[in-house]
């Protein structure tokens, strides 16, 4: 099947289309053509038209701005939504007025974004008040196109091209984080991987691989540290990595692209769906390229504890909304943040600090809520079904513990079929086998019996059974036995 790119159904007729008055919206999948798009297209279209385009890293940025150089395009100008911030609150956006095209590149940054920027409202304020006409684009448009459409009532013309993951060559889940651990100990050392994970996690499993490389944001205070200012010059460089597996945070999810075909895993311990899709796609495939891809699935708890994390900080926002500044500090005066809804605006008019809520971050706050009590409703299965949703793919998927404890364990089994098991050999078994299981029982050793080893054995998809039988000759006469068959 023939790729679709955004020059395909994007032509000269409908740029002419274009107003002010209705935002043009590119949502596709990366590596569909949109920024190239942008970058030739766009710009030849009419070279007198100055371009401007915002986008969320600063490695982006210098990416982009080699290959604009390289290819000579003239009248494109790049510059991160965090400067653009800081220079709106400074009153300083002279030089990033009077462009005829503002492009919003990843423009799921202003209702996403939100661990360590706060204030992704200004970039957005400013840009829908100038006088040009407005692209977003985006691989998740979910929360920037509802919020548009339902809290502005703006219309958008919108162009889309569906991710077909025809790439993935198979689907994981997995909950055991020592399965991963495997997984990586064990990779060939022709195939590498990338791992995207929190701060800590990703820098201690570094710490625990021979050729690994650990990546997180500068502005994590804790970990950048750690980070190798040489490793961020290569992937900017060369759009790959040189050592064996990248333990990396969501940081890497926006634009970066890596093209390496040696890549072959990619593993995401991420609870945000959005996130979990710009992550698969940081790879750009070439030609028949396969990967597989690993997901921790996110049960119970761990959704539970996302939807708590969620309330709080929407509590804060709610009470500043309905009771003010003076409430919120009043009746959480034990507290040094309201969380990243909430950040503080200098009025200069009046000399004070007033709160203010990041609406766009509001919306994508309760927009979450609602998913995340929905996902609640099906403990078991609704992260998996949600994210399944999200990405629009009906794609069967696999436990990882299922598969490497079936392989594990089939190795063992096939030296001990036909061999009688009494009593003491039944203990040993039985200690065996819950040590080398990754998706053991939770019983002890035991209260483990014949219909748990079995059912376990089935739940795995091992082709083995155990039976009990009583011995008819010998010493051991009418003593019970087990033996294993292979089905």
């Amino acid at each position: 099947m023939t790729k679709e790119f955004i020059s395909d159904i994007i032509k000269v007729e409908n740029i002419q289309s274009w107003t002010q008055e209705k935002i043009v919206f590119i949502e596709g999948p990366t590596g569909r053509g949109k920024t190239h798009f942008i970058k030739y297209t766009l710009s030849d279209y009419d070279p007198s038209k100055k371009i401007l385009i915002l986008v969320n890293r600063t490695i982006i940025k210098k990416q982009s701005e080699k290959e604009l150089v390289r290819e000579d395009v003239g009248n494109i100008t790049l510059t991160t939504y965090q400067n653009l911030s800081n220079l709106v609150l400074t009153k300083n956006t002279m030089g990033y007025e009077g462009y005829d095209y503002i492009i919003c590149d990843e423009a799921h940054h202003f209702c996403e974004e939100s661990e360590y920027i706060f204030n992704t409202d200004v970039s957005f304020n400013w840009v829908m008040k100038q006088s040009a006409i407005k692209i977003f684009m985006t691989a998740t448009a979910h929360f920037i196109k509802g919020y548009i459409q339902d809290e502005l009532n703006l219309e958008i013309n919108h162009y889309h091209i569906k991710n077909d993951y025809d790439f993935i060559e198979k689907l994981y889940f997995y909950e055991n984080d020592d399965v991963i651990k495997k997984l990586l100990f064990d990779l060939p050392p022709d195939e590498k991987a990338i791992y995207f994970t929190s701060a800590k996690k990703a820098y201690d499993m570094s710490e625990l691989l021979d050729s690994s490389v650990f990546y997180c944001s500068k502005n994590n205070y804790a970990f950048s540290q750690y980070v190798d200012s040489n490793i961020v010059n290569y992937i900017e460089e060369n759009e790959k990595f040189e050592e064996h597996i990248l333990c990396t945070t969501k940081v890497m999810d926006c634009g970066v692209n890596i093209k390496d075909e040696s890549i072959k895993h990619m593993i995401v311990d991420i609870a945000d769906l959005s996130s979990i899709i710009q992550c698969i796609g940081r790879k750009r495939i070439e030609g028949n390229e396969k990967i597989r891809i690993y997901i921790k699935d996110k049960k119970g708890n761990a959704i539970s504890r996302k939807l708590e994390n969620i309330n709080n900080k929407l509590g804060y926002a709610n009470i500043l909304l309905e009771k003010g500044d003076i409430a919120l500090v009043q009746e959480n005066a034990h507290k040094n943040s309201y969380g990243n809804l909430i950040y503080d605006v200098i009025n200069t008019e009046e000399l004070r600090i007033d709160k203010k809520i990041n609406d766009l971050m509001y919306y994508t706050y309760n927009q979450n809520k609602e998913l995340y009590t929905d996902i609640l409703k099906d403990k078991e299965n609704g992260f998996k079904y949600k994210l399944l949703e999200r990405m629009g793919i009906d794609m069967n998927y696999t436990y990882l513990e299922q598969e490497l404890d079936a392989l594990k364990l089939e190795h063992i089994l096939d030296k001990l079929v036909g061999i009688k098991m009494f009593k003491d050999q039944q203990r040993d078994f039985k200690q065996m086998l819950l040590k080398e299981l990754l998706n053991s029982p939770k019983e002890n050793h035991g209260s483990v019996g014949l219909k748990t080893i079995n059912a376990l054995f089935d739940e795995n998809k091992i082709n083995y059974i155990v039976n009990s039988k009583k011995e008819t000759v010998g010493e051991l006469k009418d003593k019970r036995y087990w033996v294993i068959s292979k089905l």
